[in-house]
């Protein structure tokens, strides 16, 4: 994160708008990061790709629009601070539900602390089941492509899906998940309203909300 200066995308690829001589202490940050942790409120930046009648606001922030953007909820696990190289950046590390925006992090964290703020670098370490360690460069996956070395590296579709419970459907509901539409599956511990995924014979069939005994799905899987 740089301090001491916000930028109108909230990050380094944007134009300075507001800058401060201000250079909170590493103490100040470090108290400052308990407010942004647990179910917290945040404004997307105005560069994000929400929609706001209709339209995405990068679009129409492009434009020189400034927006009224509704704050959303997030859940922050762990917000920490793990360096600071020099008194205009402090490297931090959070863990945080889907939906957050990092940048309305560090945009809001300057304001809370005096001195604005935007994100100079940002590396996702691990997403659900995905961990930086198992990553393949684009670079890579370029020199391998057309080879059998680079299907070596293909992840089976159930390896996106471990943080769900999963269940089992008869061959009859099959073809109804896979045209979108609810159908009853085999799911002896999952709740009502519970997130889940279906597969039949060991090939995965959908992602829906379990109501009822039946799957209302979301996504579906034509293997």
């Amino acid at each position: 994160m740089r301090l001491g200066q916000a930028t109108n995308t909230d990050d380094a690829e944007g134009e300075v708008i507001a800058q401060s001589d201000a250079r909170p202490s590493d103490a100040e940050i470090k108290a400052a990061l308990g407010a942004f942790v647990g179910d917290i409120m945040q404004v997307p930046p105005q560069f994000s790709a929400v929609k706001i009648d209709g339209e995405r606001a990068y679009k129409r922030a492009r434009d020189g629009e400034d927006m009224d953007i509704a704050a959303r909820p997030l859940w922050v696990e762990e917000l920490v601070m793990t360096d600071r190289p020099d008194p205009d950046h402090v490297t931090l590390e959070m863990t945080c539900g889907k939906g957050g925006y990092v940048r309305s992090i560090a945009r809001d964290l300057g304001e809370a602390l005096g001195c604005y703020g935007h994100v100079r670098k940002l590396r996702r370490l691990w997403s659900g089941p995905f961990e930086l360690s198992d990553a393949v460069t684009l670079d890579k996956v370029e020199a391998m492509a057309r080879t059998a070395e680079l299907d070596g590296h293909l992840l089976p579709v159930a390896a996106g899906l471990t943080d769900l419970e999963e269940a089992r459907c008869p061959l009859e509901s099959v073809a109804r998940l896979r045209n979108g539409n609810p159908a009853p599956v085999i799911a002896p511990t999952a709740g009502f309203g519970d997130e889940i995924w279906v597969s039949h014979d060991g090939a995965p069939v959908a992602v829906g909300t379990y109501k009822g005994g039946e799957l209302h799905p979301s996504r579906v899987f034509n293997l």
